[in-house]
């Protein structure tokens, strides 16, 4: 009876010291677990405000982005129209390889024009093609850019050159000017939430869209009489407004940016309205803030 006593006794500091241990051993792993959280903890918490300023960063990056734009285009500066104050061009397309197969020509085709060396004209020469209308309301001829053409071989008196980046419809009996690069301009739209009153700026009409309906929207182009004489040059912004009563409040309806300027009248872009521009309506110079 002594021994099993004894034995009985012996398991039980065991099962004790077994109870003892594992309870230590819990102890310990939770200890080890809080300090990781709060190491962890630590380096987050010190990551996280750069984190946030790169975040903040990269979204009013964003936002600048998204407000400034090219304002004009590639596609304003030589496929667009305006008024030719200027004398006519004396460089004629009279030809062109494929003109007996079709009128209209394309990217790649080759014309003819009446002019050559004893002219100046030089191989790697680039032109403005323009098909030049008829006199618009005493303002001089209509004209349209076409596209360009860059001269390939140079006779005497004749010249041929290839069709590059057409626009529209190039045919023969167009005109070449010497091509001037220009550049397109980058800002924001300032829109056209201002005061309906007049102020003291220039003002002028709308007096042609490219249209087959008389309204234009954003993005389409118009003809105003303002021009070079009235100080307006490329990049401007004016305000598109209409009265609807004489002496009657002003209906703003957009704003416009000046894409090429001549002695007499521009060319306008729409940058964005609330109300579709038509013939007639009036175009102003920002008021000065």
């Amino acid at each position: 009876m002594e021994k099993i006593l004894k034995k009985i006794n012996s398991s039980k500091r065991c099962n004790v010291k077994r109870f003892n241990l594992l309870k230590r051993g819990k102890i310990v792993f939770l200890l080890g677990l809080l300090v990781c959280f709060v190491f962890w903890g630590n380096i987050t918490k010190a990551g996280l405000p750069q984190q946030v300023q790169v975040n903040e960063q990269e979204i009013k990056k964003a936002k600048i982005f998204q407000d400034v734009y090219p304002l004009i285009s590639e596609s304003d500066l030589y496929c667009s129209f305006f008024i030719l104050d200027e004398e006519m061009p004396e460089i004629q397309i009279i030809g062109a390889e494929r003109e007996y197969e079709r009128n209209l020509l394309n990217n790649g085709d080759v014309i003819y024009i009446d002019k050559g060396k004893k002219d100046g004209i030089e191989s790697g020469h680039l032109f403005l093609i323009l098909e030049v209308g008829s006199n618009f309301k005493g303002f001089g001829p209509l004209s349209f850019k076409r596209g360009r053409a860059r001269i390939l071989h140079v006779g005497e008196g004749r010249s041929s050159a290839s069709v590059e980046k057409s626009c529209g419809q190039v045919m023969v009996g167009q005109f070449l000017v010497p091509f001037q690069d220009k550049e397109s301009i980058i800002g924001k739209d300032l829109g056209y939430d201002i005061s309906p009153l007049l102020t003291s700026g220039i003002q002028g009409n709308i007096i042609y869209l490219d249209t087959d309906i008389n309204q234009i929207a954003r993005g389409q182009w118009a003809l105003v009489d303002l021009g070079q004489k009235d100080g307006i040059q490329a990049g401007d912004q004016l305000i598109a407004y209409r009265q609807i009563v004489e002496g009657g409040p002003l209906q703003i309806i957009g704003n416009v940016v000046v894409i090429d300027s001549q002695k007499m009248t521009s060319t306008i872009k729409v940058l964005s309205c609330k109300d579709v521009l038509r013939i007639g309506d009036r175009v102003q110079t920002r008021p000065v803030e």
